[in-house]
Protein backbone atom coordinates (compact mmCIF):
# COMPACT_ATOMS: atom_id res chain seq x y z
CA UNK A 1 0.00 0.00 0.00
CA UNK A 2 1.18 3.58 -0.50
CA UNK A 3 3.01 4.76 1.90
CA UNK A 4 0.92 8.61 1.81
CA UNK A 5 -2.38 5.89 2.47
CA UNK A 6 -0.74 4.04 5.38
CA UNK A 7 0.44 7.81 6.88
CA UNK A 8 -2.72 8.84 6.78
CA UNK A 9 -4.82 6.04 7.86
CA UNK A 10 -2.28 5.96 11.23
CA UNK A 11 -3.14 9.59 11.57
CA UNK A 12 -6.82 8.92 11.75
CA UNK A 13 -6.39 6.21 14.10
CA UNK A 14 -4.37 8.40 16.10
CA UNK A 15 -6.97 10.34 16.74
CA UNK A 16 -9.37 10.74 19.96
CA UNK A 17 -11.80 11.56 17.82
CA UNK A 18 -11.86 8.41 15.23
CA UNK A 19 -13.31 5.23 16.34
CA UNK A 20 -13.28 3.16 13.56
CA UNK A 21 -11.57 3.97 9.82
CA UNK A 22 -11.95 1.89 6.60
CA UNK A 23 -10.75 2.37 2.59
CA UNK A 24 -13.96 2.17 0.59
CA UNK A 25 -12.39 2.59 -2.77
CA UNK A 26 -8.57 2.60 -2.90
CA UNK A 27 -6.93 2.03 -6.93
CA UNK A 28 -3.09 3.35 -7.77
CA UNK A 29 -1.76 2.89 -10.80
CA UNK A 30 1.99 2.70 -11.99
CA UNK A 31 1.60 6.47 -13.46
CA UNK A 32 0.85 7.75 -10.37
CA UNK A 33 -2.77 8.07 -10.31
CA UNK A 34 -4.35 7.69 -6.91
CA UNK A 35 -7.66 7.85 -6.14
CA UNK A 36 -8.56 7.06 -2.45
CA UNK A 37 -12.22 7.47 -0.15
CA UNK A 38 -11.63 6.54 3.36
CA UNK A 39 -14.85 6.52 5.69
CA UNK A 40 -14.63 6.85 9.10
CA UNK A 41 -17.11 6.49 11.97
CA UNK A 42 -16.87 8.97 14.87
CA UNK A 43 -18.86 9.35 18.28
CA UNK A 44 -22.66 9.11 18.38
CA UNK A 45 -23.63 9.24 14.65
CA UNK A 46 -20.85 11.08 13.40
CA UNK A 47 -18.77 9.91 10.18
CA UNK A 48 -15.81 11.68 8.22
CA UNK A 49 -15.01 10.87 4.74
CA UNK A 50 -11.51 11.70 3.22
CA UNK A 51 -11.65 11.55 -0.81
CA UNK A 52 -8.15 12.05 -2.76
CA UNK A 53 -7.47 12.02 -6.67
CA UNK A 54 -3.69 12.47 -7.26
CA UNK A 55 -2.47 12.24 -10.49
CA UNK A 56 0.59 13.93 -11.47
CA UNK A 57 -0.28 16.74 -12.70
CA UNK A 58 -3.16 17.37 -10.52
CA UNK A 59 -4.70 16.91 -7.06
CA UNK A 60 -8.20 16.81 -5.73
CA UNK A 61 -9.52 16.59 -2.36
CA UNK A 62 -12.77 17.18 0.12
CA UNK A 63 -12.82 16.63 3.68
CA UNK A 64 -16.31 15.90 5.09
CA UNK A 65 -17.90 15.73 8.52
CA UNK A 66 -21.17 14.54 8.64
CA UNK A 67 -24.40 12.60 10.07
CA UNK A 68 -27.47 12.30 7.50
CA UNK A 69 -26.34 15.63 6.04
CA UNK A 70 -23.10 17.72 5.35
CA UNK A 71 -21.60 19.48 8.39
CA UNK A 72 -18.36 20.35 8.02
CA UNK A 73 -16.34 20.24 4.35
CA UNK A 74 -13.39 21.21 3.20
CA UNK A 75 -12.01 21.06 -0.57
CA UNK A 76 -10.53 22.70 -3.47
CA UNK A 77 -13.05 22.05 -6.23
CA UNK A 78 -12.75 25.31 -8.65
CA UNK A 79 -15.98 26.72 -7.70
CA UNK A 80 -15.20 29.71 -5.53
CA UNK A 81 -12.59 31.76 -7.04
CA UNK A 82 -13.41 34.94 -5.21
CA UNK A 83 -12.26 33.18 -1.71
CA UNK A 84 -8.71 34.28 -1.36
CA UNK A 85 -7.07 31.12 -0.30
CA UNK A 86 -9.07 29.61 -3.92
CA UNK A 87 -9.21 26.99 -4.97
CA UNK A 88 -9.23 25.96 -1.58
CA UNK A 89 -12.24 26.43 0.39
CA UNK A 90 -14.52 25.64 3.71
CA UNK A 91 -17.95 25.03 4.15
CA UNK A 92 -19.18 25.46 7.35
CA UNK A 93 -22.53 23.59 8.93
CA UNK A 94 -24.57 26.58 7.92
CA UNK A 95 -22.89 25.94 3.76
CA UNK A 96 -21.14 29.28 4.00
CA UNK A 97 -18.15 29.26 2.00
CA UNK A 98 -15.01 30.88 3.61
CA UNK A 99 -11.09 30.78 3.33
CA UNK A 100 -9.21 27.23 3.90
CA UNK A 101 -5.97 26.84 5.65
CA UNK A 102 -5.38 23.89 3.51
CA UNK A 103 -2.65 23.52 1.02
CA UNK A 104 -2.87 20.46 -0.62
CA UNK A 105 -0.69 18.29 1.40
CA UNK A 106 -2.96 15.43 2.27
CA UNK A 107 -0.20 14.71 5.66
CA UNK A 108 -0.66 18.46 6.99
CA UNK A 109 -4.16 18.93 6.03
CA UNK A 110 -5.35 16.02 7.76
CA UNK A 111 -4.17 17.09 10.56
CA UNK A 112 -5.56 20.45 10.29
CA UNK A 113 -8.90 19.29 9.61
CA UNK A 114 -9.17 17.01 12.19
CA UNK A 115 -7.71 19.89 14.83
CA UNK A 116 -11.00 22.35 13.73
CA UNK A 117 -13.24 18.64 14.07
CA UNK A 118 -12.00 19.33 17.60
CA UNK A 119 -12.42 22.71 18.15
CA UNK A 120 -16.18 22.25 16.28
CA UNK A 121 -17.13 19.51 18.50
CA UNK A 122 -15.82 21.70 22.04
CA UNK A 123 -18.05 24.36 20.83
CA UNK A 124 -21.23 22.03 20.17
CA UNK A 125 -20.82 20.33 23.41
CA UNK A 126 -20.58 23.93 25.39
Amino acid sequence: MNTLVEDLLNTLRDSSLVKSARIVNYDETPSGKLELKIRCQLLRDYRFQVWLHIEPAFQDYAYQLFTDRPLLRWDNAPHYPGVSTAPHHFHDEKNQVSESPLGGDPRQDLALVLANMEQWFAQIER
